[in-house]
């Protein structure tokens, strides 16, 4: 019914559609009373449109592919989206037995919009774009999986753009005619990396603050660096630990020079005398030569 709102449901299922209207439905939880928001619908079609934005982006890298075993080269971001997703995938799970759908959403589009959108697929681009190779095959692995499972996510929330999605990009190698009848994701062992998520939360940092600079000094996102220098700020870090990260460090400059555009990502002990650290106060010391 209306209920007094400031607009009729119907309406706002022809201005924008019936799965962001469900998007805004889910918003609440059961029991609660709720008006109609434009501004969280609108919210959904955003996210509808980055959900179609990234399937177009996948399609040439996914179309007829057949996944096989768990790479063994996988780089630290993939190993951190991985395992971000086994954790997404087992709150998920909770939370819809214990019938908190809106936390669910919320959770879900968090973990899409932040690790997936702004930051997963920006560091993997360049070994996708590359199209061959044992580092392609290892990104090409961890965005079918993780796409896939993050539609199924959506799926309860968005049952129309998800189902699409689905049978454009994995009804054939799943072999599911629809979503809704493909099975719930489960986590998978193999993904668990129980330091990735450290090390993924650095690369972020990174990116967070290139990203700054790069806006600091009017420059557009894309635009090209010489070299990004990085080293660990050992506060609060035993050896091991610190032994560990700049190891992940130097494993992920592919990942690294995509999302920051760098030619050069150098991890180094320190920052040489005299370069301008743009992280203060961060786990990492990071320098940008233009």
């Amino acid at each position: 019914s209306r209920g007094g709102g400031p607009m009729p449901p119907l309406e706002m299922i022809e201005k924008y559609s019936a799965d962001t209207v469900r998007y805004w439905a889910a918003s609440t939880g059961p029991g609660r009373d709720a008006i109609i928001s434009e501004e969280k619908i609108q919210a959904g079609a955003r996210l509808v449109t980055k959900l179609w934005n990234i399937a177009r982006f996948s399609d040439r890298f996914l179309q007829g592919y057949i996944p096989k075993a768990v790479p063994e080269n996988l780089s630290p971001a993939d190993r951190w989206i991985l395992t971000g997703l086994n954790n997404l995938i087992i709150r998920n799970t909770h939370y819809f037995y214990a019938y908190e759908y809106s936390n669910a959403k919320s959770d879900a589009e968090q973990f899409f919009w932040t690790d997936l959108a702004d930051n997963y697929i920006e560091m993997s681009k360049q070994r996708l774009y590359a199209q061959q190779g044992s580092e392609f095959e290892a990104a090409q692995y961890t965005l079918y999986y993780i796409y896939l499972n993050i539609i199924k996510l959506f799926a309860p929330f968005l049952p129309f753009v998800t189902d699409q999605i689905y049978l454009d990009l994995f009804a054939q190698t799943e072999g599911y005619p629809s979503v809704h009848i493909s099975p719930w994701p489960t986590p998978v062992p193999a993904w668990h990396d129980s330091n990735a998520e450290q090390v993924g939360s650095l690369l972020v940092e990174v990116a967070t603050a290139v990203r700054r600079y790069k806006s600091e000094k009017n420059l557009s996102l894309g635009t090209e660096l010489t070299a990004v220098k990085l080293a660990i700020s050992a506060n609060g870090l035993n050896v091991v630990e610190e032994q560990y990260l700049f190891e992940g460090l130097l494993q992920a400059r592919a990942d690294l020079m995509s999302i920051t555009r760098a030619r050069q990502i150098e991890v180094l002990p320190g920052l040489p005398e005299g370069d301008l650290d743009i992280n203060p106060g961060g786990r990492l010391n990071i320098s940008v030569e233009l």
